[in-house]
């Protein structure tokens, strides 16, 4: 049975989800190894830390994913951009398309 106050207590932890993202938030490496996905499973605190962990693979596709209440999750342009200024520097090549508006309007 539901009280009228379960409600309240599902939305304010929803709000507290939102609110301390950060608070539950790290990053890891991961790479593919002889076909197989592998992952440092460290809990970095900054995506340049993770970053620099899959640079020590050695594994050249490697790449960092964000893990936010314990579940992964893909990294947003900014993110994404930082570790691809992270991998080639930061005029390595110009901004790729994907992170770039389309001045004409066009998505």
């Amino acid at each position: 049975m539901l009280t009228s106050s379960q409600p309240l207590v599902v939305e304010i932890f929803a709000s507290l989800r939102v609110r301390y993202a950060n608070l539950n938030r790290h990053y890891e490496a991961a790479w593919t190894e002889s076909w197989c996905h592998r992952r440092c499973e460290h809990f970095h605190e900054t995506l340049i830390d993770a970053a620099k962990c899959a640079e020590k693979q050695g594994q050249p596709g490697w790449y960092c994913f964000a893990v936010e209440f314990d579940q992964p999750r893909q990294l947003n342009p900014q993110e994404e951009w930082d570790v691809h200024e992270f991998k080639f520097g930061p005029k390595a090549h110009q901004e790729p398309s994907l992170f770039r508006e389309d001045t004409n309007g066009n998505e």
